[in-house]
């Protein structure tokens, strides 16, 4: 059968662009009013293109919102500057600390990524626990082909665990019943507790030291000696 001809134009620059601005300025709404005080007419507006060239390119408002986070998480995931291996406990704390830090300063968007991670829709739940867990599994991953998780150990729930402590965190971190300066550390600190609870005695001991380590001098002084 001949593959079907794409439209003219399909995947141009100028489509890129246009898909680009549109996701822009769906985060720009989630951050200024939350999931649900804008509508797809205001999306539109703001983008500047037509209710048809949306619904063409993402089809409905979970569906935006979606693409929005993957695409943020994505971009922001790229620049950050890594030095430890792939899939390694220090990348994993690296990532913790460079996320940290931004969320630091898009406070308001957090806050509208929580009420998506507590809210009542499965698919927008399902792609912010996706992005938030692969750097988690891709530790865990590690830990389980090098067999230093005990073997009762489900890599899926232990994943959505680590997930877990760190939305609470946050939610806590945006209430104010932890200060900026000692969110991040927090979060380094529960993902790691998390993980030793669960690994073999040879893993756990390492990182029980570097809990000692973070927990005295901070996860950010911790990365600068890696």
């Amino acid at each position: 059968m001949t593959k079907p001809q794409e439209p003219e134009g399909y995947a141009s620059p100028a489509m890129l662009e246009r898909r680009k601005r549109i996701l822009a300025e769906t985060r720009a709404l989630v951050s200024e009013k939350g999931i649900e005080g804008w509508s797809l007419a205001e999306l539109a507006a703001r983008a500047g293109v037509s209710r048809q060239t949306f619904y063409y390119a993402f089809g409905g408002k979970e569906d935006v919102i979606a693409a929005a986070i993957l695409d943020y998480f994505e971009e922001y995931e790229r620049v950050i500057p890594y030095r430890a291996a792939p899939g390694s406990i220090d990348r994993l704390i690296e990532r913790i600390v460079a996320i940290g830090h931004r969320n630091l300063t898009i406070r308001n968007y957090v806050a509208a990524l929580i009420t998506i991670y507590y809210g009542r829709s499965p698919e927008l739940w399902r792609t912010m626990h996706d992005v938030s867990s692969r750097p988690h599994q891709a530790t865990i991953d590690a830990l389980t082909a090098a067999r230093q998780l005990q073997p009762w150990v489900d890599p899926a729930a232990l994943a959505e665990m680590m997930v877990g402590q760190t939305i609470l965190i946050a939610n806590a971190w945006l209430q104010g019943r932890i200060a900026d300066a000692a969110m991040i550390d927090r979060m380094a600190l529960a993902v790691l507790t998390d993980l030793a609870g669960t690994a073999r005695e040879e893993t756990r001991a390492r990182i029980e030291t570097t809990i000692r380590r973070i927990a005295a001098g901070g996860a950010d002084a911790y990365i600068a000696a890696i």
